[in-house]
């Protein structure tokens, strides 16, 4: 993982020893992310995101998970 993070990762990764798992913080940032995109809105910005189901096979592999 990088060294270096933008503000708004910073602070979201101050959250990371909230959860047992590496798996159940990445859901928690999936979702908070998602509200961010929703949130930001407001202001005339608009964010697109990949829905999971669009996610390169390699990375489903790599994390050990079966894509159906």
């Amino acid at each position: 993982m990088r060294q270096e993070y933008g503000e708004i990762m910073r602070f979201l990764l101050h959250f990371r020893e909230r959860f047992p798992t590496e798996e159940e913080f990445r859901a928690f940032l999936a979702e908070e992310v998602r509200r961010f995109v929703k949130d930001v809105r407001d202001y005339d910005i608009v964010i697109s995101i990949l829905p999971e189901c669009l996610r390169p096979r390699s990375v489903f592999v790599r994390e050990g998970h079966h894509r159906f």
